[in-house]
């Protein structure tokens, strides 16, 4: 039925095959980014911590610019 309608069907087999390549690399950088997200958290982070945080003991004093 699609065969009746379709008048380039070199065009239309391009782009099925294209769709299918995209959705592969799509589906395989996502699952990379998924499994290496954990790993690359805990690596970069040393202490735990909000590296932009002011330290536990800081004294805000009034006037003054932290």
């Amino acid at each position: 039925m699609i065969a009746r309608f379709d008048h380039r069907p070199m065009l239309t087999a391009l782009l099925a095959l294209t769709t299918t390549v995209l959705v592969v690399v799509v589906i395989t950088l996502s699952t990379l980014l998924i499994r290496s997200a954990p790993a690359a958290t805990s690596s970069s982070v040393t202490d735990g911590g909000n590296p932009g945080a002011a330290p536990a003991n800081y004294q805000f004093q009034p006037g003054s610019y932290p």
